[in-house]
């Protein structure tokens, strides 16, 4: 800056900085140029340093810089950015940051939990995400092996072919009893009342045969028609407990051994048969009682009179028999009183008159009928 002259002159102010002149190059970052006051001067440099530390004034070109997203979409656009927009984004950025990092910390911290592993080898509880990720896939890659080792041996040694083998498998798991077969719910043996109407009895699928052998949902159920091997012939027929079970003790009602020895409940052995639908009663069956066939009776006149009138029409005949004895006829008188002492003996035959037609008669206690069917494994 050249010294001033004749400072004075011409001067409508007496202020010395704006009597001075500029008369260096031109600044343009400043805005100063050659021949602007001393206070113009001042104030552009002022205002430059008053920007550049509050940021303000500092522009800053990022053209050519890659800035992530994560920024970018906190820069204020359509206009010169400087420091403090760039300083303001970071901050704003830097708290999304924060955010997902501390989000993705609690997700860690629950990936990192202990574990149940199982079947898992080379592995704890507590071991590490990553380290129990690989542990399942080293088991998984084993059991793909294994399976496919299997596979080959079922085929060379087993079958010829799959579906022969799905065809083994299938037939051996509808053998096996189901729990939602009838059979799964009844006890082996022992046949069991049914009350109602038979499944569709007797359709051809899933009900019983007519032979009385279960089909689908009934499989391994027999109705109890003695017409399947192991099966008893319950028709028409009352169960009776076996007496050979194991306990020598009877009841009254039930021993076969009773005081009743000739109509004692029998010995029942494992099926053993008795009984008839009616009985005919026998002769040494009937109570004890008495039939008078005949019956001989004698009776004794211990002496009596007749009065016989002897004045006949007929009087020639001499002799007359009558009732009680012979009397000798005389001769015409009046009545002649007779007398008779011998006893009178009558016989007497009295014969029952025949009843009854000898039928049987039922021999039924109040029953109701069921079907009996039983489970056979």
């Amino acid at each position: 800056m050249s010294t001033c002259s004749n400072c004075y002159n011409g001067c409508t102010e007496i202020v010395s900085d704006r009597c001075v002149k500029y008369t260096g190059i031109d600044v343009p970052v400043l805005g100063i140029k050659t021949g602007d006051s001393l206070s113009f001067v001042e104030q552009a440099l002022i205002t430059f340093l008053v920007s550049a530390v509050d940021g303000t004034g500092v522009i800053i070109d990022l053209s050519s810089i890659n800035v992530c997203n994560v920024v970018q979409k906190y820069l204020p656009t359509c206009k010169d950015l400087s420091i403090a927009d760039i300083s303001k984004a970071l901050i704003e950025a830097a708290c999304d940051i924060q955010v997902q990092v501390t989000a993705n910390t609690n997700a860690i911290t629950t990936l990192n939990a202990d574990y149940t592993i199982g079947c898992l080898t080379g592995v704890t509880a507590s071991s590490d995400t990553h380290i129990i990720v690989q542990a399942v896939i080293n088991k998984l890659c084993t059991t793909v092996t294994d399976l496919a080792l299997l596979t080959t041996e079922l085929h060379t040694m087993y079958s010829s072919n799959g579906a022969q083998l799905n065809s083994y498998i299938a037939s051996y798991l509808a053998s096996q009893p189901s729990t939602n077969s009838a059979s799964a719910r009844m006890v082996p043996y022992c046949p069991i009342a049914y009350y109602g109407p038979l499944s569709g009895f007797p359709t051809a699928t899933d009900s019983l045969s007519l032979s009385g052998a279960g089909i689908g949902y009934w499989t391994k159920v027999y109705l109890c028609n003695g017409a399947s091997p192991g099966v008893p012939d319950l028709r028409g027929r009352v169960i009776v407990g076996t007496t050979v079970m194991g306990n020598n003790t009877f009841p009254a009602q039930t021993n076969p051994c009773g005081a009743c020895t000739t109509c004692a409940n029998p010995l029942y052995d494992l099926g053993t048969i008795k009984g008839s639908n009616c009985i005919t009663l026998t002769t040494p069956q009937l109570p004890n009682h008495i039939h008078a066939n005949t019956v001989n009776t004698v009776l004794t006149d211990l002496g009596h009179t007749h009065l016989i009138n002897t004045n006949f029409s007929d009087s020639g005949n001499a002799n007359r028999q009558v009732q009680g004895g012979t009397a000798e006829y005389t001769g015409p008188s009046a009545n002649q009183v007779i007398t008779n002492t011998t006893g009178i003996t009558v016989a007497t035959t009295i014969t029952n008159v025949a009843t009854g037609s000898g039928d049987a008669h039922f021999n039924i206690q109040p029953v109701i009928a069921l079907h009996y069917i039983m489970y056979i494994p």
